[in-house]
């Protein structure tokens, strides 16, 4: 079963009791491309378990390292209680990953998907955190980034002429592909965060996209510590900016 790891073939064991149903799902796998998170229904994600269906994206390595990093900075920047806002939250995991480990954070997150809010709100419950949840097309004309200390964001990178996994045809596509403006995002949220001054602001970018998210990110904080980091493949990943 080249799709399916041990680990989660006993996970779908045990979710799919039957044995014919096992035998579908299985086949749908192999045969279909068909996630093994979704087969399953959540994932570990840093501290926390997370439920993941079709209403959101299945969170990635990359992203685990990109909240390890945050870690890092907060402690660095003893910022252990600080207002930290999540945006383009999917399942709720980097918010409620922050949560966990700084228990005495304040963490807002939003999403344009209502579906995938409400998967994220399970999620919170699920593990035990309040997140301040809410609905927002962060592209609108409306500035709805909330007032913290840390901005931290995932958001759809993906060029639409890129090549992907063939499992993602499961996934939510508006969180997969921007559109033609592969860096919308970017360019949206570091304009909207100048009325506030977030003391981190952590990005997962696409792996081409490093030199051009940095030199945008010098154009809003020309004397901010801008960093471009890489992923655990070499590729360049994050881009971390640093107001102290």
């Amino acid at each position: 079963m080249h799709n399916i790891t041990h680990s989660d073939y006993k996970l779908l064991e045990e979710k799919y009791k039957n044995e014919d149903d096992l035998k579908e799902i299985i086949k749908k796998i192999e045969e279909e491309d068909y996630p093994v998170q979704y087969a399953i229904g959540n994932v570990e994600f840093v501290n926390a378990q997370i439920l993941v269906d079709k209403r959101v994206l299945i969170p990635r390595f990359a992203t685990e390292l990109l909240v390890s990093k945050t870690f890092d900075y907060i402690c660095k920047l003893r910022l252990e209680n600080a207002q930290i806002l999540d945006v383009c939250t999917g399942s709720g995991a980097i918010a409620i990953g922050l949560k966990k480990r700084f228990q005495g954070a304040t963490v807002y997150a939003s999403d344009i998907s209502h579906g995938a809010l409400e998967v994220a709100v399970l999620n919170a419950k699920l593990n035990d955190v309040i997140i301040n949840f809410y609905e927002d097309d962060v592209l609108s004309d409306k500035n709805n980034l909330v007032e913290a200390d840390i901005l931290i964001s995932n958001p759809p990178y993906v060029c639409e002429d890129e090549y992907v996994s063939p499992n993602t045809k499961y996934e939510p596509q508006k969180a997969l592909f921007p559109g033609r403006d592969d860096i919308i995002f970017y360019k949206t949220i570091l304009n909207k965060s100048k009325r506030w001054n977030y003391k981190i602001i952590a990005f997962e970018i696409g792996s081409l996209q490093g030199k051009r998210v940095s030199n945008l990110a010098k154009e809003f904080y020309p004397s901010a510590q801008i960093s471009v980091q890489k992923d655990f493949e070499g590729f360049d990943r994050f881009v971390f900016i640093i107001n102290e």
